[in-house]
């Protein structure tokens, strides 16, 4: 009965009520979009810097990232990453070997970044096929490399050319060989790929005179997992032997970027809740003001002073609720279309895409379809509805029926 009669109620006056449910579902609107154009773009940067090297999540030995040296490498086995992989959220891990050594070609030399790596399970983390510019994709032989694309620039490498690697291995042991480019990998980023050559893992593993040692592994989530989560399930899996990392501690820059840019878009949220803030109120308020003799003469003839205030609080219920449809409804086919259909950046002014992609960055920006968005800034709105309901509450249990009634 008390929601029959504030359904009607909202309807006394249709053009306030609409007036009301447009300027939520606008804003609502505006936030929604607003915000999944951002993430949208957020998750973007991070598929193009994270995923195309560096994974949502690591594992290495205590103490590896601090001095970055295969001596403080680890043994992995099958049934470490399998203990590893049978946490919810993982959807692949591949193992790497990482040191640094000198590079020579002819009269050149240079310090490089040798990644051992599993082609096969890389290739299901890393864009990687999309990343070769010449040549193969894989290692055909054990003495087979692929370079990065600012190294084969200042050696002047074609296909088949012969480098001399000389480092320093396992342990204090030598490090040095013949490898023969065998391919070509645009990285996307600047820094990347003026410094790292690939080589097959257990080549990698002969080259520094140890064998089943790796020093990262890289683990790949499934989407809309969270990093975080999956990184303390891992620590909670595994000994305290070992050090695990998120990207957002592999690359804090990148996520200060993000977090400095997501301030400004949370700015303009607040100030369209704001706006729906004094809307909502205004309508609370007249609809409470204006039927004070209403109120009185229910007060009078018996009405409980809670089920009054209950009808109110739904009314104010209804509209934002409305309103949020409205909202989500009208948000959600944009969204899958831009999602599906990415923005170029260059639409935003000439030359930008092609600074953007000097930075790694992919060009574009997507938008994100994750639920989280409208639900949470739905929420928000009911959040406030509530809260504006507080002032009828304290008009309505104040109230004298008789002076209510003489106004």
């Amino acid at each position: 009965m008390i929601l029959k009669i504030a359904w009607r109620n909202i309807w006394r006056n249709k053009k306030r009520t609409l007036i009301t449910t447009l300027s939520i579902s606008g804003a609502l609107f505006l936030i929604i979009l607003m915000r999944s154009m951002q993430f949208g773009f957020y998750d973007n940067i991070i598929n193009t810097i994270v995923q195309s090297y560096s994974g949502y999540v690591q594992v290495h030995a205590n103490g590896y990232w601090d001095k970055q040296s295969v001596n403080n490498s680890m043994e992995v086995d099958e049934k470490f990453i399998n203990e590893i992989n049978s946490i919810d959220g993982i959807d692949n891990i591949a193992k790497r070997l990482q040191t640094f050594s000198l590079v020579s070609k002819g009269e050149k030399s240079k310090g490089v970044i040798i990644t051992g790596i599993e082609i096969e399970k890389e290739q299901l983390i890393t864009d990687w096929d999309k990343r070769i510019i010449e040549g193969s994709k894989s290692f055909d032989n054990a003495d087979r490399i692929i370079l990065s694309k600012g190294i084969a620039e200042y050696f002047d490498v074609t296909m088949g050319d012969t480098l001399v690697l000389f480092g320093q291995g396992y342990q204090g042991m030598m490090a040095a060989g013949k490898y023969v480019a065998n391919g070509i990998i645009d990285l996307k980023n600047p820094k990347l790929n003026e410094n790292a050559i690939f080589m097959d893992i257990e080549s990698a593993q002969d080259y520094i005179s140890s064998e089943n040692i790796a020093t990262h592994l890289v683990i790949d989530k499934k989407e809309y997992y969270d990093e975080k989560k999956i990184a303390e399930d891992v620590r909670k899996a595994i000994s305290s032997d070992y050090e695990v990392m998120t990207w957002k501690e592999i690359l804090p820059e990148l996520d200060q970027m993000i977090t400095a840019d997501n301030v400004g878009g949370l700015i303009m949220a607040f100030i369209l809740y704001v706006i729906v803030c004094f809307g909502m109120f205004g309508t609370v308020l007249m609809m409470t003001e204006e039927r004070m003799y209403e109120l009185g003469v229910l007060l009078s003839i018996g009405m409980d002073k809670i089920k009054l205030y209950l009808i109110i609080l739904l009314e104010t219920i209804m509209l934002s609720s409305i309103g949020v449809i409205i909202g989500v409804l009208t948000t959600r086919p944009i969204s899958h279309y831009f999602n599906k259909n990415p923005i170029n950046m260059d639409s935003f002014g000439e030359g930008l895409g092609d600074a953007m992609g000097e930075f790694g960055f992919d060009p574009i920006m997507p938008f994100s379809i994750n639920w989280d968005i409208p639900i949470s800034h739905a929420a928000f709105i009911f959040g406030i509805s509530l809260l504006i309901s507080i002032y009828p509450a304290i008009r309505i249990l104040s109230l004298n029926p008789v002076k209510a009634m003489k106004k």
